[in-house]
């Protein structure tokens, strides 16, 4: 076996800290933060600068310095799927914008999805599933997967991110009908999932991206979505 990163290093996922989210909450609310934030603010600091430092100098603990891995995919399945990150790269730099992904040939867009679907393959959540689309990654010129796994995503943004602190953690979470599972980076969260898509969930089905009227989706919105579910079950389990 070796070791995987997921994500993919080449998009953050070199240094990952681990996030108290109960400090987290418990700092946001103290008036002596808020004090000191609207206090930058009105210094003419930028509110993503004041985040970072809030994130880095209180609320970060170093976690996997040379970024999440695991050992889950044989050298050779390794090195195969990793071809495949490239073309993800062009869309995570892209900013999943559609006017540039829409450029994209079509064989490139089909590599960012099974770049997408494979990193599922690697967290830990995952490790007694079985997938059913293991066929349609190994094969690079398969363009049929009509499998039960359906991949939705969104960019992030100030509504799945509280002050633009990003948590690129993993996640479950379980309903009778079936199950869902999260994977992210530095820009996108992705729901992996065996069951309809709630209706009130907002998200891009990550085939779209092969469509002329590709949309992305931006935040989850007052809803939350999965994330915010999966950010309080681990809020409660702490």
């Amino acid at each position: 076996m070796s070791e995987e990163h997921y994500p993919a290093r080449s998009v953050g996922n070199n240094d990952i800290v681990a996030v108290d989210i109960s400090k987290t909450i418990d700092t946001l609310l103290s008036n002596e933060t808020r004090k000191n934030i609207l206090n930058r603010v009105e210094h003419g600091e930028n509110i993503k600068q004041i985040s970072d430092d809030l994130f880095d100098d209180e609320l970060a603990i170093p976690l996997y310095p040379h970024g999440r891995t695991a050992r889950t995919l044989c050298k050779r399945c390794n090195t195969f799927l990793g071809k495949y990150d490239e073309a993800y790269l062009k869309f995570f730099n892209a900013d999943g914008d559609p006017k540039i992904i829409k450029g994209f040939s079509e064989k490139t867009k089909y590599q960012i999805i099974k770049s997408v679907y494979g990193k599922f393959l690697s967290i830990p959540e995952t490790s007694e599933e079985s997938f059913d689309f293991i066929d349609f990654l190994k094969d690079d010129t398969n363009k049929d997967y009509k499998g039960v796994w359906n991949l939705y995503f969104v960019k992030r943004d100030y509504s799945s991110d509280i002050l633009g602190l990003k948590n690129i953690d993993t996640g479950k979470l379980e309903f009778e009908a079936g199950v869902v599972y999260e994977l992210s980076d530095d820009k996108f969260i992705y729901n992996l999932l065996n069951l309809k898509k709630h209706d009130t969930y907002k998200m891009t089905n990550i085939f779209d991206i092969l469509k002329k009227n590709y949309v992305l989706t931006n935040g989850v919105g007052e809803t939350g979505g999965y994330h915010a579910q999966i950010l309080f079950s681990k809020l409660f389990s702490e």
